[in-house]
């Protein structure tokens, strides 16, 4: 009888755990386009807009970090910007975030499209050219 109700119990003890674990998966993706994008804007004021060598920097980072760069897309101000004007990058990544619930059919699975979006966020070029 206890391994009855332990096993009417089980699913609501997995689905939260594996829901949280599924939330902080995406966080940390999210994450990953926030440090891409914040360390690209800085990037972007020195060297006066982006440059190819920032996009290449900004690929190989969320490369290494386990992301599928063929579905970010990065939409940024190109170099060259002049002195005092503004500089913008915004990078967006499609994924399906996954998630469980509990049916009276079982545990069920829900995958959902969405974007992840950082951005825009803008500075001013301190790149000074005589």
């Amino acid at each position: 009888m206890e391994l009855f109700a332990f096993v009417l119990v089980l699913p609501f003890l997995i689905v939260p755990i594996a829901n949280t674990v599924n939330m902080l998966v995406d966080l940390t993706r999210y994450d990953m386009l926030r440090q891409a994008a914040r360390e690209a804007v800085l990037r972007m004021e020195i060297e006066g807009g982006m440059t190819d060598d920032e996009l290449y920097n900004i690929d190989a980072f969320l490369k290494s970090k386990g992301i599928d760069t063929n579905k970010v897309h990065i939409d940024y101000t190109p170099y060259p910007v002049p002195y005092g004007e503004d500089v913008k990058v915004k990078i967006s990544m499609d994924t399906v975030m996954r998630r469980y619930t509990i049916t009276l059919g079982g545990i069920k699975r829900i995958d959902e499209s969405t974007q992840f979006v950082y951005g825009p966020i803008s500075s001013v070029s301190k790149k000074y050219e005589r």
